[in-house]
């Protein structure tokens, strides 16, 4: 089996301990047992507020019970952003973290993912979650082979990024790496967050929605600052294809953008 991957984005709570589901819930595919392996959490501000900082927690519960173990009590950190005394705040860059797990999932279960918050926002988050999963954990090989794609858009529904088409040589995609920041002038309450989706007539991809390695939390006021970078490894992938497949990537945000979203997606095979 390839590796796969299932995004679920959306909006968390405000209210301190507040429990909200982030999108619908999770169906594994038919088949199985598929080997969840990672789960990726992410968190941006929406529209940030002086002195209130950003804390999380990403909780997993499978609702179907054929998850071996139960990942109760299930509740990844969803690392969050300190907060400021200014009512001017800049637009933070923010990673995606992956945890390893080992759980076997029947197939057709169902798992839902909620954010818990910890601490109080003035308005809620943005929430940004992933479940990886395949037969086994991919191994991250060298790097040797990396193709680029990337586009600029404003609109929150699915954009085409580009097409790749992988050597003749190729075997397997071995890594994908998403960015996603601001194009242009920066806007308050405009953060720049969301998953890209491959496709492909030539290779069974599907279910195959990577959410970005990295995501730009919005600002308040006159927005303004330059943020460092933090490392961004490669999502390692397993995924055989023929030679020369050609891979559609295609982009979606959380919100429009003024000035526009740059999303760009890197992949690596051998």
């Amino acid at each position: 089996m390839s590796s796969h991957s299932i995004v679920r984005q959306g909006p968390g709570g405000t209210a301190d301990n507040a429990v909200t589901q982030i999108g619908a819930d999770i169906t594994m595919p038919a088949g199985g047992p598929h080997n969840i392996y990672a789960i990726g959490t992410s968190s941006v501000l929406h529209t940030p507020t002086a002195a209130q900082s950003l804390q999380g927690i990403l909780k997993v519960t499978s609702l179907s019970g054929d998850i071996t173990p139960d990942p109760a009590p299930g509740k990844f950190p969803c690392v969050g952003l300190g907060n400021a005394s200014s009512a001017n705040l800049g637009a933070a860059l923010v990673p995606l973290n992956i945890f390893p797990v080992n759980f076997q999932a029947a197939g057709k279960s169902l798992l839902k993912l909620e954010y818990i918050n910890s601490g109080a926002n003035t308005v809620a988050p943005e929430i940004l979650a992933a479940i990886f999963f395949g037969d086994k954990p991919p191994e991250q090989p060298p790097l040797n082979f990396i193709d680029q794609v990337d586009t600029t858009w404003s609109a929150t529904t699915e954009t085409a990024i580009g097409s790749i088409t992988i050597s003749e040589k190729a075997k397997r995609l071995t890594g994908i790496l998403a960015i996603g920041l601001h194009a242009g002038a920066l806007t308050a309450s405009q953060e720049v967050t969301g998953w890209v989706r491959l496709d492909s007539n030539d290779v069974q991809l599907q279910p195959a929605e990577y959410p970005f390695s990295l995501s730009t939390s919005a600002g308040l006021g006159v927005v303004a600052g330059q943020p460092s970078t933090p490392h961004l490894p490669f999502i390692p992938l397993d995924i055989p294809l023929p030679g020369g497949s050609i891979i559609n990537i295609y982009g979606t945000t959380s919100i429009a953008v003024t000035a526009s979203a740059r999303v760009q997606v890197f992949l690596a095979y051998e």
